[in-house]
């Protein structure tokens, strides 16, 4: 059972979890592997193995003085991505719906013109042909 958990440990991943819920899952498999996060250091590089790539990448330039300095920018990293491809699907919804209504208060336009269609061409040809008067 302790070897299993063990191994769990050293495999987890962070997948599509949020970091808080990767952090609790990777202290409650830390129990089982005591000898493999001694230092902070350790614990550190460990936790970084299994988080998703692009957050791992912004992390990895910087220098953590301790694991919970680098679980707290973990979280501030991955909740400043998620609300921009909150925006960014909010902003390409918002684009599509702004195209139908452009399109539709064009119709809108043609249907709410309430001349006689008759005049209309007569105005329409004097203006292209202003020497046939």
């Amino acid at each position: 059972m302790m070897e299993l958990k063990q191994e769990e440990f050293r495999s987890l991943r962070m997948g599509s979890m949020t970091v808080a819920e990767y952090h609790d899952m990777f202290e409650q498999l830390a129990r089982y592997a005591p000898n493999e996060v001694i230092e902070d250091a350790d614990k550190q590089h460990l936790f970084m193995k299994g988080l998703y790539y692009e957050l791992r990448l912004q992390l990895a330039g910087n220098t953590y003085p301790t694991f919970q300095a680098l679980v707290n920018r973990a979280i501030v990293l991955d909740n400043m991505r998620k609300g921009q491809d909150k925006k960014r699907r909010m902003l390409a919804q918002g684009c599509r719906g702004n195209n139908r209504q452009r399109f539709n208060s064009q119709q809108g336009d043609q249907q709410r013109f309430q001349g006689p269609v008759g005049q209309w061409d007569r105005n329409q040809q004097s203006q292209r042909n202003p020497n046939q008067q």
